[in-house]
């Protein structure tokens, strides 16, 4: 079943739109099987198998699979659509002409490759929370530098739905290979690290509040206009 913020009817022909519906179908069946997403849960409420950082909610878990190249392939097709999309809900992801050309062409060839091309990588949401769309939002993150090296900014664009939060590195592929992520990169290989967080402590919750929040102000905010 597809998710209904996942395509633009108006975005592909008839031809592209089945090529679309199957990658699809296919990648939240592997998605649910690799308990990636809320919905392939139930009926438990929390996430097991989490190697957890003491004293945090963070943690990590480490998932096999041969079939990382071809998820990459989906998520690649979700930051297609989004671009390629005159939908306001997609309107703050921006990729230039070559970008979508490119992407196109990896997803109708179904090519994952080179990884390092918009890496992605995956953060999970490791308890049951509230259950909502969001819609794709650009970032910057600041990565610690290892053995002495210096931190760097890295920016993302950053998906979410149904407890999983995709991260589209945005840099040149020749700074991403400076600082190669491996094994927390989807495709790199058949062993995926997927970083877990609780619905508590996550940014996915309070960015949620925070829109509440705004949505309770606003009619406390209009005035009416006189009579």
């Amino acid at each position: 079943m597809r998710h209904s913020s996942w395509y633009d009817p108006e975005l592909v022909t008839q031809e592209g739109e089945a090529i679309l519906a199957k990658l699809d179908d296919w990648a939240i069946r592997e998605l649910r099987r690799t308990a990636l997403v809320w919905s392939g849960w139930w009926p438990t409420k929390a996430l097991t198998g989490i190697d957890l950082i003491p004293g945090t909610e963070w943690g990590i878990r480490f998932i096999e699979s041969k079939q990382w190249r071809r998820l990459r392939i989906f998520f690649l097709s979700l930051l297609w659509r989004a671009a390629a999309s005159t939908r306001e809900e997609f309107s703050e992801v921006h990729l230039s002409d070559e970008d979508l050309e490119r992407l196109r062409k990896m997803i109708v060839d179904e090519n994952p490759d080179p990884i390092d091309y918009f890496q992605i990588q995956l953060i999970q949401l490791s308890t049951f929370g509230f259950e909502h769309n969001h819609t794709p939002i650009p970032g910057v993150k600041t990565i610690r530098g290892v053995n002495g090296g210096a931190d760097y900014q890295v920016p993302f664009y950053r998906f979410y739905f149904d407890g999983l939060i995709a991260h589209f590195d945005r840099r040149p592929i020749a700074e991403i290979q400076k600082t190669p992520m491996e094994e927390l990169v989807l495709g790199y290989g058949e062993r995926l690290c997927v970083a877990t967080v609780s619905y508590w402590e996550s940014s996915q919750r309070k960015m949620l509040e925070r829109m509440w929040q705004e949505a309770d102000r606003w009619p406390r905010k209009t005035r009416l206009p006189k009579k």
